[in-house]
């Protein structure tokens, strides 16, 4: 029996070093994910094989939740009181005024698919990630396996910069692309995208961007007028050079005076507060506003989970039914970081250990489970909570992409293939 084990494991991993030797060639470099204390195993080569119907109805989802918050995004913009639930540092206020066609061009939507029920439980429209996952990865576990990969996600790139040439004025002019250069998952996300886009464009990694009183500028001294980065905004307050130059600042400041024109725009750092969500159900269910149509709010109601926020730390949650389990989330988080799951009774069921994010403020929302999905591992099978992912890119739905997990979908779940059949 432990010779049969030990067989199996060795053809396994024959396997995934074969898959993973082919992804490397496309830019798809982090096969493993590497913690303070080891390497993880990030990338399974099982495939979920999906129903068309269940496809459809993701893609149908996708499309519908993008414009319920592209109309959110009108609403909050013209109501300072609403910007002010959504938690963001001061410093970007200014930033955010600048407006932007649609909420985000580049958008993932974190979806629990489940009992026939597809809910929103987070949205990733600043700086997602997953693109080649999505794309190179999917394609080589999927073919492998004998079957066609239905994801489109470089096609869709290419067609959302023809609309984001059109409504930002870029007429042959060079677009910037940048990330952390040292960050090799950033850098490749951010090759992906520049490969894809169709433009004239030029890497530099965020760290080599010159700025002063006059804008930003490359090594060379070229100005940066357009710049596409993977790049959290919330990052740039604190930002200071070696001599303590609030660089961070600055560069916030010619995003707002339009020095700089940044894709994703600002309001895509906007909307991916997640107090946007609670916001969407307190207009759609307890103000009683009209500002949505019957059809928008019956979309709210299939797709969104009931969101509140907090009056006060010690006054007890409403909204939730009794018998609910929830989940507490900083409207600032990634990874899973600073997310706590409760019972009914207020009893943390589960939570992030390391505790991220606590400096920000908490929304409240109802716990969706998660179905289990099993892989197979370097060390066996692994039975964990599927999550998916559903790419909005220029507005349309562009590709699933799943990962495994626990109840907190963190940073060292597994993502593993998906066809359709």
């Amino acid at each position: 029996m432990i010779a049969n084990n030990e067989t199996k494991k060795m053809k396994y991993m024959s396997k995934w070093l074969e898959l993973s030797q082919k992804m490397v060639k496309e830019g798809f470099t982090w096969s493993t994910m590497e913690d303070e204390k080891s390497y993880h195993q990030y990338m399974s080569y099982n495939v979920l094989e999906m129903e068309q119907e269940q496809w459809d109805d993701i893609q149908i989802a996708t499309s519908k939740i993008g414009h319920i918050v592209n109309k959110a995004y009108k609403i909050i913009f013209n109501n300072p009181s609403l910007i002010a639930k959504l938690g963001l540092p001061i410093e970007t206020l200014e930033a955010i005024k600048v407006p932007s066609k649609y909420f985000s061009y580049f958008s993932r939507l974190d979806l629990v698919v489940n009992n026939g029920q597809i809910k929103l439980i987070e949205i990733n429209c600043d700086t997602p990630t997953g693109y080649l996952e999505t794309s190179v990865a999917n394609r080589i576990i999927t073919n492998d396996k004998g079957f066609n990969s239905p994801n489109e996600l470089g096609l869709s790139i290419f067609r959302a910069w023809r609309n984001i040439e059109k409504d930002y004025g870029i007429d042959g002019e060079t677009v910037y692309f940048t990330s952390y250069g040292e960050n090799e998952e950033d850098r490749q996300t951010v090759l992906f995208n520049m490969r894809c886009s169709g433009t004239m464009s030029k890497y530099i990694a965020v760290e080599d961007i010159l700025i002063d009183e006059s804008g930003l500028y490359d090594q060379e001294g070229n100005k940066i007028d357009f710049l596409y980065r993977l790049y959290p905004l919330e990052f740039l307050p604190t930002d200071v050079d070696e001599n303590g130059k609030p660089i961070g600042q600055l560069f916030l400041n010619h995003i707002a005076d339009g020095t700089v024109k940044i894709i994703n725009p600002p309001s895509s750092f906007m909307m991916q507060s997640k107090a946007v969500m609670a916001i969407i159900y307190e207009f759609a269910f307890l103000n009683r506003s009209d500002l949505f149509t019957l059809e928008e709010l019956n979309d709210i109601k299939k797709y969104f989970l009931p969101t509140f926020f907090r009056k006060a730390y010690f006054e007890p949650l409403e909204g939730f039914k009794k018998g609910t389990n929830y989940v507490e989330k900083p409207v600032f988080g990634r990874e899973g970081g600073g997310v706590k799951i409760f019972d009914e009774n207020d009893n943390i069921i589960e939570e992030d250990e390391e505790n991220q994010y606590s400096e920000y403020n908490k929304i409240y929302q109802q716990y969706a489970e998660m179905p289990d999905f099993t892989i197979d591992t370097w060390d066996g099978e692994y039975t964990g909570k599927l999550l998916v992912g559903s790419f909005l890119i220029g507005g349309e739905p562009s590709g699933v992409f799943l990962r495994v997990g626990e109840k907190i979908t963190g940073n060292l779940s597994m993502f593993c293939g998906v066809t359709v059949v």
